[in-house]
């Protein structure tokens, strides 16, 4: 090849993108590969870049945001009762109302498998942030699951009559999750 172009690879399945002697990208059906001779990575200079399927994964290095804000969509869950259980797809919503009433409430932590299979958690040290807000008449206390097995950092944690608080949920092990109940 001349150095520019594409280059069909049907021993790999693959198109490659050829610049200045080097593949620059390698695509199949179900991948778009920037090759490690590639050492600036990708650039998009205009346009920016939509996901619309199967999120993004970094293995390493970090995701920087040099402009603007990261934002995300929630949504809001409203329970209304006296005590309610917190599960992994209430967690995965973001926004949970409890309007506790009839005596203090507890807030019941989901187990560890759900949260770590719903939110999902895939690695030790991998967390997700939830808020809670109590707009209820009693003050309500987290508690953990049945089996130990999503525990609450501080187990006496409360959050008192119209206050808030930002939950963040820190997978431990592949079979546990930690609660730390940040109150306002």
């Amino acid at each position: 090849m001349s150095g520019f172009g594409f280059r069909r690879d049907i021993a790999n399945s693959r198109l490659d993108i050829e610049v200045q002697g080097v593949d620059a990208v390698q695509m199949t059906p179900t991948s778009i590969v920037i090759p490690a001779a590639m050492t600036s990575g990708l650039t998009i200079a205009a346009g920016g870049l939509t996901i619309t399927d199967g999120g993004i994964a970094v293995s390493a290095g970090a995701i920087n945001i040099v402009a603007g804000r990261r934002t995300e969509i929630l949504t809001v869950v409203d329970d209304n009762s006296q005590h309610m259980t917190l599960a992994a797809a209430d967690i995965l919503a973001g926004i949970n109302v409890h309007t506790s009433t009839g005596g203090g409430g507890n807030v019941t932590c989901d187990t560890a498998a759900n949260i770590i299979a719903g939110v999902p958690l895939t690695v030790d040290g991998q967390c997700v942030l939830s808020y809670y807000i109590n707009d209820g008449s009693q003050t309500c206390t987290f508690v953990q699951d049945g089996g130990a097995t999503c525990t609450v950092a501080d187990d006496t944690n409360t959050v008192l009559i119209n206050e808030a608080a930002i939950l963040l949920w820190r997978r431990v092990t592949s079979s546990t999750v930690v609660l730390y109940v940040v109150s306002s």
